[in-house]
């Protein structure tokens, strides 16, 4: 589910972003890696048997450095967020650490689960390649020493990374209890029963008032229940106590309404209108003008899926990290700075 319809977009959007990383909502917390004087000049990070050359860093970082420049000012990397996390430019650094890292641990396992890319996913990288380079201006090519060859090994191990990914979540479940998920778009009108006497402070109506109040919202029920042109309350055209619209789960209905109501609520058939409910505060009249909005209930389904797919998926990758050695080239490492033209 994670991935259907969404491979060409994740490959249209790299490398502008560590894509697995950002999909899976975590990192691998490099923490603190071993130091070696084994490295090749230009290597910032060596993950297990692979290297980072300081061209892929900023590859990775560019993005992420120009939005926040252009946003925040180069200020923003001096701002000192804390003791242990050093000022901004120290955070985001090591953030775009931990996403490579990430990667590279993932791509490594891609070749013991037979996993390779296809002809059709190269071709594919190559277009994307070719059209990054276009986008790269001389002076950022120069600067970071980007070469079409980096650009498309970021591609690779991005596509490579999301594919194991896939492979691993591919048969994970799906089934998902309608509770859970199913979102409804009622209205309903709301009829206090107390008003505002002050700031944080409110009044209960008299048992007269009261009556009147229940007297109107009354009417408003008949004409609902009784109008065959009359499809939704909004259409009541009433001022004093006009239709609220909510798109909401079962969850969100439980929230905002007693149990027993919600319950009700989240029961009813399409067009069904239910009233009156007689609560301590209110008085409530309710109408489901959908009992399903597939939208929203798809979109919660989805995420329910893709949050026990990243579960599922984070148990292999803490074995794998446990198994990774990682080495910081600190040389190389401590002399990296922001340059965003």
């Amino acid at each position: 589910m994670f991935a259907i319809g969404r491979k060409r977009q994740f490959l249209m959007l790299l490398p502008v972003l560590c894509v697995m990383a950002a999909a899976l909502g975590c990192s691998s917390k490099t923490g603190d890696t071993d130091i070696t004087t084994d490295f090749l000049e230009d290597t910032v990070v060596a993950v297990g048997t692979q290297r980072v050359s300081l061209a892929e860093w900023y590859l990775y970082a560019m993005p992420k450095v120009s939005a926040a420049t252009a946003m925040y000012g180069s200020d923003i990397w001096k701002y000192r967020i804390s003791d242990d996390e050093g000022s901004m430019a120290d955070a985001v650094k090591q953030d775009i650490l931990d996403q490579i890292v990430y990667i590279k641990i993932v791509c490594a396992r891609a070749e013991t689960l037979g996993i390779s890319l296809n002809e059709d996913e190269l071709t594919d990288i190559e277009t994307e390649t070719l059209s990054y380079m276009e986008r790269l201006t001389e002076s950022q090519k120069s600067r970071y020493s980007i070469t079409e060859d980096v650009v498309h090994s970021v591609y690779c191990d991005n596509m490579l990374a999301m594919k194991v990914y896939e492979n691993l979540t591919l048969n994970i479940d799906t089934d998902v209890p309608d509770e859970e998920v199913r979102h409804m778009v009622i209205e309903y009108i709301c009829a206090d029963k107390f008003f505002e006497t002050g700031e944080d402070s409110k009044e209960k109506y008299s048992d007269e008032e009261l009556d009147g109040i229940r007297s109107i919202v009354e009417d408003l029920y008949i004409r609902a229940a009784d109008d065959p042109e009359i499809t939704k309350l909004s259409q009541l055209g009433n001022e004093q106590y006009a239709a609220i619209e909510m798109v909401s789960d079962y969850a969100g209905l439980r929230e905002k309404f007693p149990d027993e109501i919600a319950d009700k609520i989240f029961n009813m058939r399409e067009n069904e209108i239910l009233g009156i409910f007689d609560t301590d505060e209110s008085y409530f009249i309710f109408d489901c003008v959908k009992r399903n909005d597939e939208e929203a209930t798809n979109e919660a389904k989805v995420g329910i899926i893709e949050q026990r797919q990243r579960e599922l998926f984070e148990q292999s990758y803490a074995v794998w990290q446990e198994e990774t050695v990682i080495k910081l080239n600190y040389t190389i490492w401590d002399a990296i700075g922001f340059y965003t033209r």
